[in-house]
């Protein structure tokens, strides 16, 4: 199995030791990488971590080949070992088993898991990247994002609530239900519901157009009221949760569960403080191992 490059997409040397300042290695070994051997290649990645210590570089490229992120998603999934998270600061989706069964299949690149009240689904391919900040220590499991090419991940854009009908991609079957684009005009995720004929479907009619922030008033109670399907997308793939939306001042359910709060989606941050992923990415999902 080829050992996978270390390049994160930041090409620029520190003058002062020779290393890049996105994978840690010397210009000879980025441009004699694809004819070293595999011993050559492995004694490279050994360095890199002492490497961008010394240089103060937080993000690290984990040396997996899309197997073995496949392997590794798959694990995950199987044996509920943590948490999946999807979505930017304000206006995520999180998929967690919480005690219950899980269903997980592979069909190609597409790694698919059910559970009660949530499913997800990521397209695992030679584009998506596994990345920590997370230094290495003995005892932790670090934290794992899955990041997909910039050029290759785009998601459409909706700079305000878009009616888009039915949903052909869903995981969880809604028979009628039209899905809407809750309009935050974020490159990084994006933010739905799956909603019936009803108030709440009225009331995202009536604010199409307008920005996630000016429709919010409209929607918020009809939403909560009726707690449709909630569709997280990034441009690794979508989380689905549904269950009754808790209160602000409730505790978030044990399983699949979805987080919307204007006051943080404000930040305009894609990922928390301390995760900021290099220009050639976008954030795909996060893992958090279970404590």
């Amino acid at each position: 199995m080829t050992i996978a490059s270390p390049c994160t997409g930041v090409c620029k040397l520190d003058e002062a030791t020779g290393w890049c300042l996105g994978c840690g290695r010397t210009g000879d070994e980025m441009d004699g990488w694809p004819n070293q051997t595999e011993a050559a290649r492995q004694a490279v990645w050994d360095e890199i971590p002492a490497r961008l210590t010394q240089l103060g570089v937080s993000c690290r490229r984990l040396a997996w080949t899309t197997e073995e992120i496949r392997s590794f998603v798959m694990a995950t999934l199987t044996d509920g070992s943590g948490t999946w998270v999807m979505g930017v600061v304000g206006a995520v989706a999180e998929f967690t088993d919480g005690g219950e069964d899980t269903r997980v299949s592979l069909d190609g690149d597409a790694i698919t898991a059910h559970t009660r009240n949530g499913a997800i689904r990521m397209v695992i391919n030679d584009d998506v990247r596994a990345l920590t900040f997370d230094q290495p220590k003995l005892n932790r499991e670090p934290r794992t994002i899955l990041a997909v090419k910039r050029d290759r991940g785009r998601l459409p854009l909706a700079l305000g609530v878009s009616d888009l009908g039915r949903d052909a991609n869903a995981l969880i079957k809604e028979t009628d239900a039209r899905l809407f684009d809750l309009g935050l005009g974020r490159k990084e995720g994006r933010f739905c519901v799956r909603v019936n004929a009803g108030r709440a479907q009225e009331a995202l009619g009536g604010a199409l157009g307008l920005p996630f922030a000016d429709a919010l008033p409209r929607i918020g109670g009809p939403l909560i009221e009726e707690s449709p399907t909630r569709v997280v997308e990034s441009a690794l793939g979508r989380i689905e949760v549904q269950g009754r939306i808790p209160p602000p001042t409730a505790k978030s359910p044990a399983g699949p569960h979805t987080h919307l709060l204007p006051d943080h989606l404000v930040t305009e941050r894609a990922l928390p403080v301390g995760m900021d992923l290099p220009r050639a990415y976008l954030p795909g999902a996060i893992f958090y191992p279970a404590a």
